[in-house]
């Protein structure tokens, strides 16, 4: 019962938003998918920058070392990710606007050929274009970055706990540590993976709202929100809105992933109960990096393209 309470507390964050959100819709599930695999990918160059550090007997100095190359292989891999997204997004929309435009030809010669179902020519014209902005809309950078933080929290919590949740199934008995003598192992971790959780979400949402505001990204697409222009930041009195630039975010990144990584650090050099001391600084990280999204970023997180057609869907609803 304890072991299954914790694998529950600690893949709460992703696996809810997983099977609430991103479950129903496979181009979501695709999306969490390969960022998992990217998790895996940070895994394995955080731990080939770290291999020529093995040669000296560090010890608990160690973490100074393990610590960055995590924070800065798990950002590499992030930014990679969104930029294949953005790549693969600009062939999706090219694909769609081609779409649209033979589509178009096609219901305009019919409509010319037989004026008398006109009307059923424009039905099913809108019908069509509503398939096509129905698409559109689950490739915005909110849905997205959803679902690339959840595919990339699961992963990194499978990482994080899943070995110390397999141990403590196969061993008699509760395993209690001097870094929290009074919570057993599995509950303090458990917690900790479920701010971590929630946390790589939201470092994705950061990368995501980054990444598309980067000049190397400009597209030509303005409908499909690639361009890289100050109008597509205003809102509808012509401010622009969003106080933090894009590589602003991406540096806000590594300095959140990092005060939240040495937030642990006290269960390594205390003598005991350290999670007294980590426990609650993870929190207020975690707090801090949801404040700061929700203050900077939220009101001015879609490009104004992908904001214009979510408006327009609603209106058509």
């Amino acid at each position: 019962a304890l072991s299954l309470g914790c694998a529950l507390l600690a893949f709460s964050p992703t696996l809810s938003l997983l099977l609430l959100f991103a479950y129903s819709k496979a181009q979501l599930v695709i999306i969490v998918t390969t960022s998992a695999f990217a998790q895996l990918l940070s895994c394995l160059l955080s731990a080939l920058l770290h291999l020529p550090f093995k040669l000296f007997n560090m010890g608990l100095g160690s973490v100074y070392i393990i610590i960055p190359t995590s924070v800065l292989s798990q950002a590499f891999c992030r930014c990679g990710f969104v930029y294949l997204y953005h790549k693969v997004e600009g062939v999706i929309e090219k694909s769609i606007q081609r779409h649209e435009n033979e589509f178009g030809n096609t219901n305009n010669a019919n409509n010319g050929n037989t004026n008398a179902n006109g009307a059923d020519g424009a039905n099913n014209a809108t019908s069509q274009l509503s398939e096509t902005e129905k698409l559109r809309l689950e490739f915005n950078d909110v849905s997205a970055g959803i679902a690339a933080g959840v595919g990339f929290g699961f992963m990194h919590t499978v990482m994080l706990y899943g070995t110390l949740l397999a141990s403590e199934d196969s061993r008699m008995g509760t395993l209690y540590q001097t870094s929290c003598t009074f919570m057993p192992s599995i509950f303090n971790s458990a917690v900790m993976a479920f701010f971590f959780g929630i946390l790589d979400l939201f470092f994705m949402l950061f990368t995501f709202y980054g990444m598309r505001r980067l000049p190397s990204l400009n597209g030509a697409d303005e409908h499909g929100g690639r361009t890289m222009t100050t109008s597509q930041y205003q809102n509808d009195r012509g401010h622009v809105t969003g106080l933090l630039g894009s590589k602003a975010a991406l540096v806000l990144v590594l300095i959140l992933h990092s005060t939240a990584s040495f937030a642990t650090t006290p269960n390594q050099f205390m003598d005991a109960n350290g999670c007294v001391i980590a426990l609650p600084s993870l929190l207020l990280v975690t707090g801090l990096t949801i404040g700061i999204f929700w203050y900077l970023c939220w009101n001015n997180y879609l490009p104004e393209g992908q904001r214009h057609r979510i408006r327009l869907a609603n209106h058509l609803d």
